[in-house]
């Protein structure tokens, strides 16, 4: 999982520069508790300063979107290898470097239009309408203020319509449409042999000397990180539950305060649908064609023919492959007339034939739901269960604050667990990066276990479900092991490195005989060894059949054909060494190229696209002046 958010770091910042107007309010609240500590700037780009506050609430805002995608497992560790603070300092400087550029281009976005988007926004609507009092409401609960809303949201739309100049201005020539059918369409066969490091293990030696030459160049690899071991207390918010009671009064304040939020359920529908793209630009009698495709598969449809098999036969959308399976919608998230289509359907209803910008659609709502507000009685369960939970983690910490003083008073930890009757641990040895297993991920437990000497006592460490109560008891300073500690582990190493180096130079001895015999069957036979085939697979494959992901190379790209049917190279993928012939190979159907066509057009174009944003975002970079305080990306 590190290793895509790494390789897809740099593509999010990008996406997320030219991303759809978008309310995440758990997030905005951040700022409300963001100061400036006395630092006065984090950068400064053409002079203007980017603020230790505005940095953090982003940072705050981009942290949470990874623990979502992580499920809240992400450590410091993973933190500090996914350089987030770095990650978060481009995304604020491509995205003041665009709004620099955009005022200089005289582009903007007005009132009117800013008001248009926001009231689109769905949480904002009441009936399929906006609401002022919904809008505010909305901001209060984040602690966020319409002028600063406003204003963000004003500089992500001047940022679409720079990006709309950037993308409208990358075409696809026909020719390249070809080029990219006839290439990933293109069908291999290839012969190949593999050469696995550990054929190669036995008779290998590693003398002494080799040994400490490895340990010497390498010691710091081996450093043992400082460890720590404490003693705690658990106070989980559960084990207060019991304790709390709920007032009717309590339950009809909060019902009144959440009604229209919480308590509130948009008009919502479930579809599924198929999109028949219609090219841009195509001529009447291409649009009438499709029209006429799309008019056969409703009848298909109608007839009874499963819908998700239709999709994933002829719908053209991102959906196709989950059967058009779109998922659950509300009011306003459509295009407007597919909304308006959408909402006028009944459970297993198919719509007409629509025709939108993009193309021809099908809808098929699966299932339904009336925009309700849930009555005080239904939502009472849910109402106790959260004044319990608040009380609850209120009570314990109560608890905590009154233990923490007897400790200090010279109480011991485990009478006032006994007393409370809750859990008091010793845990295990453990580093920084590391998972106390009775805690779980929680960063601020280990930045208090780090902070601590021996017998001293932390201020009480919030967790999502518990508060603990910390005391050091050892530590072990980092150190670096002796050489015979690791000395088995080098020998492995040494062995396994060696014998991957001599399982290349044997492949690339066999590929130099293949260059000038050309048959790598006979080559095989005459040094005893066995010739692999991998069966027919597309140059769009992800990997290559029986071989797995090639490190150098990915199959649209292998430099194979009738003039070179031997790679040039050695590839390499695991412990193993592959070197690669062409058996046989089929050229796409041209036939074929009209079906592909727009989706291929789609994909090419969104390639330019990007490519093209990311050269313009780096031509900005190279003619800026950059600023950037280093020290102040280390701090946690």
């Amino acid at each position: 999982m590190l290793d895509i958010l790494r390789k897809r770091k740099r593509s999010w910042v990008i996406v997320f520069l030219i991303g759809i107007i978008v309310v995440v309010f758990a997030l905005w609240g951040v700022g409300s508790y963001v100061n400036d500590s006395g630092r006065t700037t984090v950068a400064v780009i053409n002079g203007e300063t980017l603020t230790p506050r505005e940095f953090e609430i982003h940072y705050q805002r981009f942290l949470e979107n990874y623990r979502n995608l992580l499920r809240g497992a992400l450590t410091e560790e993973m933190i500090r290898n996914l350089n987030l603070r770095g990650a978060v300092l481009e995304e604020l400087i491509q995205r003041r470097l665009l709004l620099q550029e955009a005022q200089r281009l005289g582009l903007g976005v007005g009132d009117e239009e800013l008001r248009s988007e926001i009231t689109r926004v769905p949480v904002f609507t009441v009936d399929g309408r906006f609401s002022k009092s919904r809008y505010l409401q909305a901001l209060r609960s984040s602690r966020l203020s319409p002028e600063a809303f406003e204003t963000e949201q004003r500089e992500q739309l001047t940022i679409q319509r720079l990006y709309a100049i950037i993308r409208d201005s990358v075409h696809v020539a026909e020719a390249e449409l070809k080029d990219r059918y006839r290439l990933k369409e293109e069908k291999l066969d290839l012969h190949f042999m593999r050469f696995v490091a550990g054929q190669f293990l036995s008779g290998i030696k590693v003398t002494p000397d080799e040994v400490k030459s490895y340990y010497e160049r390498n010691r710091e690899s081996f450093k043992e990180p400082p460890r720590v071991q404490v003693e705690y207390v658990s106070y989980p918010f559960e084990h207060f539950a019991a304790k709390v009671e709920v007032s009717e009064k309590e339950i009809e304040d909060y019902y009144q305060v959440h009604k229209a939020t919480r308590f509130h359920q948009p008009k919502a529908v479930r579809l599924r649908h198929i999109l028949l793209r219609i090219p841009q630009p195509s001529d009447l009698e291409r649009r009438e064609q499709i029209r006429v495709k799309a008019q056969g598969i409703l009848r298909e449809a109608r007839a009874g023919k499963a819908f998700p098999q239709l999709a994933k036969e002829y719908s053209e959308d991102p959906s196709a492959a989950q059967g058009g399976e779109i998922g659950w919608v509300t009011q306003g998230q459509l295009l407007p007339d597919l909304d308006k289509i959408a909402f006028s359907l009944r459970k297993d209803e198919i719509s007409d034939l629509a025709e939108s910008p993009l193309g021809y659609h099908i809808l098929k709502v699966e299932e339904t739901q009336a925009e309700r507000t849930k009555g005080l009685k239904e939502a009472t369960p849910e109402i106790i269960s959260a004044i319990k939970a608040g009380k609850a983690k209120t009570e314990a910490g109560k608890a905590i604050d009154a233990d923490r003083a007897r400790v200090l008073s010279g109480t011991e930890l485990s009478v006032v667990a006994r007393e409370r009757a809750v859990s008091h641990r010793v845990s295990p040895w453990f580093s920084s990066s590391e998972v106390v297993p009775e805690v779980g991920p929680v960063e601020p437990f280990n930045k208090a276990a780090f902070s601590l000497a021996p017998k001293e006592l932390a201020p009480a460490v919030e967790a999502p479900k518990a508060y603990y109560l910390v005391r050091g008891k050892e530590r072990k300073q980092a150190f670096i092991p002796a050489l015979e500690t690791v000395r088995a582990e080098i020998e492995k190493k040494l062995r396994e490195t060696k014998a991957s180096e001599l399982a290349t130079q044997r492949a690339r001895s066999l590929l130099e005989e293949i260059r000038k015999e050309k048959d790598l069957r006979a080559i095989a036979r005459r040094h005893g060894l066995g010739v692999e085939e991998t069966g027919w697979f597309t140059r769009s494959a992800p990997e290559i059949p029986k071989i797995g992901m090639l490190r150098e190379v990915q199959p649209l790209t292998l430099p194979l054909s009738g003039y070179q049917p031997v790679a040039d190279r050695v590839y390499t993928q695991g412990n193993a060494a592959y070197v690669i012939a062409l058996k046989a190979s089929q050229e796409a159907d041209p036939a074929l190229f009209a079906e592909q066509e727009e989706r291929l057009r789609e994909e090419l174009l969104g390639e330019k696209r990007q490519r093209a944003l990311e050269r313009f975002v780096e031509s900005l970079k190279a003619k800026a002046r950059i600023e950037v305080r280093p020290e102040y990306l280390e701090q946690g």
